[in-house]
């Protein structure tokens, strides 16, 4: 598949609703709200997430040009996501979402809920996503296109 970033936004975005929020309300619940200062916390966390990662896709498709079938390889995709979960650290870090935060993440909680919802969305384009939207990988990613 050549993704176009409209279909990597549209991916991305169907993956933060449906396994993003609830995983991460999920885990929210679980943690409870003495381990992370307001139950909103993670949200803010997977939403820094998402608004990274859609900035992103932007020089992902400009990298994309440059390789001789013009795809994306998964093994490209599990590597920036790393990078998008260390850049939204590193600003967690510095204090620049500070002003939507409580308190700051831990790092131990918060890549543990990046796991918890990176491994799963892995595995849904990997496969899931293949499988039940069918013409998605002929549609570049994009979700609604004829």
């Amino acid at each position: 598949m050549i993704p176009t970033l409209s279909g990597r936004w549209q991916t991305r975005i169907l993956l933060y609703v449906v396994l993003g929020l609830p995983i991460t309300a999920l885990y929210a619940s679980y943690l409870g709200l003495d381990e992370i200062g307001r139950y909103g916390d993670p949200f803010v966390f997977l939403t820094a997430l998402l608004l990274v990662g859609l900035g992103l896709d932007y020089a992902y498709i400009q990298i994309q040009r440059f390789r001789w079938d013009n795809d994306w390889p998964f093994a490209f995709q599990f590597f920036f996501s790393i990078v998008e979960f260390l850049i939204v650290l590193g600003l967690m870090n510095i204090g620049l979402l500070d002003p939507f935060l409580v308190d700051r993440i831990p790092a131990d909680i918060a890549t543990t809920q990046f796991l918890l919802i990176f491994i799963p969305s892995f595995f849904a384009v990997l496969g899931g996503i293949q499988i039940f939207l069918i013409r998605w990988r002929f549609k570049g990613g994009e979700l609604g296109r004829h």
